[in-house]
């Protein structure tokens, strides 16, 4: 079971999960395009969590979205964050998405954040979370180093490819 939180980074994920070669998948998302992009597959069983509707994102959130996830667990979120500081943690600019989101952390066994090196050292109006509640992050190959490094001091594994293709 996997949380896909809303994004275009989650949503190159989700593009993704048709050509695996699973048994079977359950994914808990709050995004109406990700959701598009994974209905038709016959081995995942979708949740949508449900809430309001954040149109510049396409993705739901609010007290409604937050009372389905309490009843819910994951084996791992995928995260996808608007800003990472080493210092003061994963934020996004929508105070009801960064609720959610840190709900998203607190119901799952294993967080994993996905965001490009531009998303470094930027600030946003509300924290989701310490960098400390995460467990990996994905990013891409210009990830600053200076930052790298501050992030697998806190703990974090980070993945960053040589090259910004997705592996097979």
């Amino acid at each position: 079971t996997i949380i896909l939180d809303s994004g275009t980074t989650t949503a190159r994920i989700a593009a993704r999960i048709g050509g695996l070669k699973l048994r079977s998948l359950t994914v808990i998302t709050n995004a109406l395009n990700i959701a598009t992009v994974l209905a038709h597959l016959p081995n995942v069983r979708l949740i949508m969590i449900g809430g309001l509707l954040r149109q510049v994102s396409a993705s739901l959130v609010g007290p409604q979205a937050e009372q389905v996830l309490r009843g819910l667990h994951a084996d791992r979120l995928f995260l996808g964050v608007d800003s990472i500081d080493p210092e003061i943690g994963l934020m996004t600019p929508d105070v009801l998405e960064a609720q959610l989101n840190a709900l998203m952390i607190e119901v799952s066994h294993e967080v994993i954040a996905v965001a490009d090196a531009s998303k470094f050292r930027r600030r946003s109006l509300s924290v989701i979370a310490g960098v400390e509640k995460l467990h990996k992050l994905i990013t891409d190959k210009s990830a600053s180093p200076e930052v790298v490094e501050a992030l697998r001091a806190r703990g974090v594994e980070v993945v960053a490819p040589e090259s910004d293709a997705i592996p097979d």
